[in-house]
């Protein structure tokens, strides 16, 4: 019975006892039945206590009776990235002070997580998981796969750290989920990310086309979209497919980008559109695409830092640009990395400098001394390999062969690094 579940939750909210609040009205007893729904009552009873509680009984009721299909409706704009559509839900739902006291109380709070991770607040996401996680042991089916579901998503899309332990972790609780239990095959993209993050190419494949089928067959053109750019990163390190060919996928993608106003869809693609022709060392065909996606990027985002660095690294390696340009658009990046406190860009620019301003010996100090352990610490694999064997190789150039020794336990043959790892939105 809704009404008692609202009137104790105001009576508790007004600081008034059960006593206080049916003086004059009813029994101690009977209202603590009317609360816990173990009796019938009068419409006039619940009238009198409703005007002293200062509520509108009937539309209480009325968006208890909403809530469930309110929260389902919340949950798929959030899947379909509808970001109009999320806003005004959660605008509505804060507007429903009783729903952390209601039975929807763990969804609303698991699909809280989802929208915060969605808005790139990885603290709350991940505080509100743990809160959860602690305050129901017991959760529903579909509430616990949604709960290994939402973990999986905050352990690959935290920007911060790119942990390969935290790809780990997302393939683990993510292969928990019971589709059975849980309906949504979504999840499939993001298992398919989280392979694709520790180079299972393979199985990143496979689960990319079936969440392709799945966002398809429930009409998400910007997933589909996410999906299909995840299945062609998964082909793209085959050096002997045919590059026009590949090429014409991509643009297909990025023309549908555009008719959804997907603008950051948009830039993904043509980042990993020039890596596909920087893997090639086509530092010419390269340099167009990384140079359109830094320019549609929002100035203040990190986004703007992965697509600068892309194109700084192709005009290093292709000899594009003047050095005293590069140096002053790597100096943006530093500072931009500052600003939004980003250490991982501040360690990669810092290095690219160094190579511009040929400061070798800078270069391989600062290797070893700061990006090394900080690499390690993040336990990224692919960046702690890639610097790693720089700094093996120079070493043997150099003839210290021990430090070479040294360096060589952080090799690992079956880790590749992606040129400014690949965007993946």
């Amino acid at each position: 019975m809704l009404e008692g579940k609202i009137i104790k939750f105001y009576r508790k909210k007004a600081g008034l006892t059960q006593e206080q609040l049916g003086k004059g009205i009813c029994t101690l007893s009977y209202l603590s039945k009317i609360e816990l729904g173990q009796t019938a009552y009068s419409s006039e009873t619940l009238v009198v206590l409703a005007e002293r509680l200062s509520i509108d009984l009937e539309k209480e009721v009325s968006r208890l009776k909403n809530l469930e299909t309110q929260l389902h409706r919340w949950h798929k704009a959030i899947i379909m990235q509808s970001m109009k559509e999320v806003e005004k839900i959660n605008k509505e739902l804060e507007n429903i002070p009783f729903i952390t006291s209601s039975n929807y109380a763990a969804l609303y709070q698991l699909l809280q997580a989802r929208y915060y991770n969605l808005k790139k607040d990885y603290e709350k996401t991940h505080a509100i998981l743990q809160l959860v996680q602690r305050d129901y042991p017991s959760l529903p089916p579909y509430e616990r796969n949604l709960l290994r579901h939402v973990w999986g998503i905050y352990y690959i899309s935290n920007y911060i750290s790119l942990r390969t332990e935290d790809h780990q972790k997302a393939i683990k609780v993510l292969k928990e989920v019971d589709i059975d239990e849980y309906g949504n095959k979504e999840y499939y993209y993001d298992l398919a990310v989280a392979y694709h993050y520790i180079s299972s190419k393979v199985m990143a494949y496979v689960y990319a086309e079936k969440a392709l089928l799945h966002f398809k067959g429930t009409n998400n053109p910007i997933m589909a979209l996410n999906a299909e750019s995840l299945m062609l990163l998964q082909i793209g390190d085959d050096v002997h497919l045919d590059l026009d060919e590949m090429e014409k996928r991509y643009q297909i993608l990025i023309f549908d980008s555009e008719l959804l106003y997907a603008y950051d869809k948009k830039g993904m693609l043509l980042n990993n559109l020039g890596n596909e022709y920087f893997k090639r060392k086509d530092y010419v065909t390269a340099q167009k695409f990384y140079k359109e996606a830094f320019q549609i990027a929002d100035k203040s985002s990190v986004l703007y830092l992965q697509h600068l660095y892309s194109y700084l690294e192709n005009c290093f390696e292709g000899k594009m640009l003047q050095k005293t340009v590069m140096l002053r658009k790597a100096q943006e990046g530093v500072s931009l990395a500052r600003k939004l406190d980003n250490r991982l860009y501040k360690t990669i620019f810092k290095l690219l400098i160094y190579r511009v301003e040929d400061q070798l010996d800078k270069f391989y100090s600062f290797i070893e001394k700061e990006a090394l352990p900080y690499f390690q610490l993040i336990k990224n694999s692919a960046f702690t390999n890639h610097y790693a064997k720089q700094l093996y190789n120079h070493y043997i150039e150099m003839e210290q062969y021990e430090k070479a020794g040294q360096i060589s336990t952080f090799l690992r043959d079956d880790i590749s690094y992606k040129h400014n790892h690949v965007c993946l939105l």
